[in-house]
């Protein structure tokens, strides 16, 4: 499987995560009997940068102070959560900050979101997300014809909201009822991942596709919704308890940290260790002594994060949970 789909795989997840958070909001702000969307879209943007926002910025500082090469001249483009923008029109993917810009995507998905399912009426929820969702598939059926003017059109969020809108999607299924060990939907997500496989391997091997790649993604999003069901719902045999293990636990608390720094950590590694760069650590042992390195730095980047910055942030953004339903 691409490594892509882990990426996709936190895509989808911030769909369904997001979208079930505010439908579950707006259900006890109707409930309540006076004006609300005001006051919680504050509450909500400022509990979004209190846990996300702030290891963002302190990873866009350390990719400044290590010198990261398209920091240095674009980081407007990163502080505005546009970097995705920006890497589309360039003829080169740049070094150590070439991951913001699924991360610029997903606070772009984050500020428009709450107006969809927050200020639509109910009954046009489920036909606007539809049309949110299919606008992903379409716009890469045109992805060749926008690369006469966009270096890589893939990277618009404008190509990816499928991610987002069948995350969403699930989400609002599981409002209006359905369950998550439902065995339509784990079929769905089988037969969608099957597709899924059988397309991307098909086009790997130079085999024909008929035109049809650009549902490809739409596929595996549908397919990643099943495996989201059975992480909630839980994995039984030894997937199970392979996954409830401690270390995986960690893992899954420090993945966002660990996304954020993966790429600055060698960055910072060589400012630190510079005879890495030399050449006698490209192969063979020294190679793998190396990923070594990197690999704890990462580790080391995401828990002081998590330490420091998104633990005490996360508990503040507790409390004011806490002080808003008092």
């Amino acid at each position: 499987m691409p490594f892509e789909v882990c990426l996709f795989f936190f895509l989808v997840m911030t769909g369904y995560l997001i979208t079930g958070s505010l439908l579950r909001e707006r259900d006890r702000g109707d409930s309540g009997g006076v004006t609300w969307r005001g006051k919680m879209m504050w509450i909500y943007q400022v509990r979004r940068g209190l846990r996300i926002l702030a290891p963002y910025y302190a990873a866009l500082a350390i990719a400044w102070l290590v010198r990261a090469p398209d920091m240095l001249g674009a980081w407007p483009w990163y502080a505005g959560h546009l970097s995705n923008i920006h890497m589309a029109f360039l003829d080169r993917w740049p070094s150590g900050t070439n991951h913001f810009w699924s991360l610029s995507m997903q606070q772009q998905f984050y500020l428009i979101w709450p107006l969809v399912i927050w200020w639509m009426p109910r009954g046009l929820i489920i036909p606007a997300v539809c049309v949110f969702a299919a606008v992903g598939p379409i716009a890469r059926y045109f992805n060749d014809h926008m690369l006469a003017w966009c270096a890589r059109p893939e990277v618009l969020t404008i190509s990816c909201l499928d991610y987002f809108g069948v995350g969403a999607l699930m989400a609002i299924a599981q409002w209006r009822g359905m369950l998550l060990t439902s065995r339509a939907l784990r079929w769905v997500s089988i037969t969608a991942f099957s597709v899924y496989v059988v397309m991307f391997t098909t086009h790997e091997l130079g085999g024909p596709t008929f035109g049809m790649r650009f549902l490809q993604q739409s596929f595996l999003s549908v397919g990643l919704c099943g495996f989201i069901a059975c992480g909630i719902t839980g994995f039984g045999g030894r997937l199970g308890k392979c996954l409830k293990h401690p270390a995986m636990l960690r893992i899954g608390q420090l993945s966002y940290g660990i996304y954020l720094f993966h790429n600055l950590a060698p960055l910072l590694v060589g400012k630190v260790m510079p005879f890495l760069w030399n050449g006698a650590f490209e192969n063979g042992v020294p190679a793998m002594l190396r990923i070594g390195v990197f690999a704890g730095a990462t580790w080391a980047m995401a828990l002081a994060s998590w330490r420091w910055i998104e633990m005490p942030l996360q508990k503040l953004s507790a409390k004011m949970a806490t002080r808003r339903d008092a």
